[in-house]
């Protein structure tokens, strides 16, 4: 029997809704699969850091996006560890198999990974001490209200005076607002402070840290006027400052670099650009300082002007090129 073009015509368009319901059906399977999948993955890597890092007593672990595979298979997995008012943003790599994790993250292949990184700190018109020509430039962002970045303080301070000359300190203002009330009102008098004299800024920074018990939300803006007037500074010129949009904007400003370079939490100091979180130790920070030296790299972020032509940082050693793969020969 012959359909009619009519029939012919009706029977395609049903015969096609239905391989879309099939097709559809398919896809919102293979999503729910995906999901399903992703949840297991990020039970099993929670399950992982539990276990390798609960002896530290965190408050929390919370295993964010984990991305998809990249062109080598890696998956990229993001994680908050908290602990008080100090939280870590770090990052695992998983193979393609999804049997093996790799902490940190992927740096560039270099005699001089930090490069990339030194390049996008804004060091201008940041508060620093140390002589320009230093070896070494160490930038610290640091919340004038934590704890921590005042036991930090005074474990620079002591570097400064044991080997003046090797290190040039920089300043940066990372105010964490969201867990130190008077935090914004601090970086924004330190700046006040600094753009009358670095001399000045390091005395108020220092005396802020020696009076942080002291300091509350309601006796802040008191507090903090009377230790800038004792650091040497003109008062009117400072409470001109304290009112002026640009001050909250540079405050902006260096928080918005901050989170550029990776900042979540302070004291995070930057070695030559290289990145370490948290209080670094004394011991620590001379071995990371005199190892640094070594390395000529200048504290704009650029190589040496007297590098040789084609190395990788001021004074280190190139990496050796890949090996070549052996030519081929033709079989007889």
């Amino acid at each position: 029997m012959k359909l009619s073009p009519v029939k012919t015509f009706f029977l395609l368009l049903v015969a096609a809704a239905l391989l879309g319901t099939v097709f559809a059906f398919a896809g919102q399977s293979r999503g729910a699969a995906s999901t399903a999948t992703d949840a297991a993955l990020r039970a099993r890597v929670h399950a992982f850091l539990d276990r390798t890092l609960g002896w530290q007593g965190l408050d929390s672990i919370t295993v964010g996006s984990i991305s998809a595979p990249d062109a080598s298979g890696l998956r990229r997995a993001k994680v908050v560890l908290t602990k008080g008012q100090q939280h870590e943003d770090a990052i695992y790599l998983i193979t393609a198999d999804g049997n093996e994790i790799i902490e940190g993250q992927a740096s560039p292949l270099s005699a001089d990974p930090w490069a990339a990184t030194r390049d996008k700190i804004d060091l201008h018109g940041a508060p620093a001490l140390g002589p320009a020509s230093a070896p070494v430039t160490l930038v610290e962002y640091s919340d004038l209200e934590c704890p921590y970045c005042k036991q930090e303080s005074g474990l620079l301070a002591q570097l400064m005076q044991a080997d003046p000359g090797k290190v040039r300190l920089v300043f940066k203002f990372y105010p964490l607002t969201t867990i130190h009330p008077w935090s914004m009102p601090a970086a924004m008098a330190g700046a006040c402070v600094a753009e009358q004299g670095d001399t000045s800024f390091w005395a108020f920074e220092k005396a802020v840290f020696d009076a942080q018990d002291q300091i509350t939300p309601a006796n802040a803006t008191q507090r903090l006027a009377d230790i800038a007037s004792e650091s040497g500074i003109d008062t009117s010129k400072f409470q001109a400052c304290l009112t002026a949009p640009q001050t909250r904007r540079t405050i902006d400003d260096s928080i918005a670099n901050g989170n550029k370079v990776g900042v979540t939490s302070t004291p995070t100091l930057f070695i030559d650009g290289r990145m370490v979180p948290g209080v670094v130790q004394e011991a620590e920070l001379k071995a990371l300082v005199d190892h640094e030296a070594g390395f000529a790299v200048q504290s704009a972020g650029r190589l040496s002007r007297d590098a040789p032509a084609g190395q990788q940082c001021g004074g280190c050693t190139p990496l050796p090129p890949l090996p070549q793969a052996a030519p081929k020969t033709r079989g007889k």
